[in-house]
């Protein structure tokens, strides 16, 4: 796995599709999902609250130390 528990990162929902592939929201990662067959990681969205099971390829690296 490329990204590892409690690392800040940016999460895109559809990173695949032109119009929303700049679109990258600041999220943490809470678990490796080893065991999942298609999901990679569970995040918290940073802003929204929201907590989701992810795909390696939606998630980018952080630039900002700040978080």
């Amino acid at each position: 796995m490329k990204y590892k528990i409690d690392e800040w990162v940016l999460y895109c929902p559809l990173p695949d599709v032109q119009t929303f592939k700049d679109e990258r929201i600041p999220a943490v990662i809470l678990d490796i999902l080893d065991n999942d067959l298609f999901y990679d990681y569970k995040i918290y969205i940073d802003g929204s609250g929201k907590i989701k099971k992810v795909r390696e390829h939606q998630l980018f690296p952080n630039p900002d130390p700040t978080y």
